[in-house]
């Protein structure tokens, strides 16, 4: 039986890659399709009739949109629970994750 050795990875960033902050991420999982949009909220301030500064509206950017397959999905989903499940045992330990 042989070993398949399997292929380098090279990671690189696209040019127009950004950073961008984010308040959340809404997404979807079909049998055809999975979804995942990263958001940030940006409140319209108005002034209430005492002059209180009050939230108006709140306008919901969408900064990325990510389609995938359904597998991709639930690789990625179970990536992100593993960070979660780690990160939290580093902080019961006491230890700065």
């Amino acid at each position: 039986m042989s070993l398949k050795k399997r292929p380098a990875i090279e990671v690189s960033r696209e040019p127009a890659c950004g950073v961008a902050p984010v308040d959340g991420v809404y997404g979807t999982l079909t049998p055809t399709l999975g979804q995942v949009a990263f958001y940030y909220d940006l409140p319209e301030i108005g002034a209430g009739e005492d002059g209180e500064m009050i939230v108006e509206s709140i306008q919901r950017r969408i900064v990325f949109d990510a389609r995938m397959s359904p597998a991709t999905f639930r690789a990625i989903a179970r990536w992100m629970m593993d960070q979660v499940e780690d990160y939290d045992r580093q902080e019961r330990e006491g230890r700065s994750p």
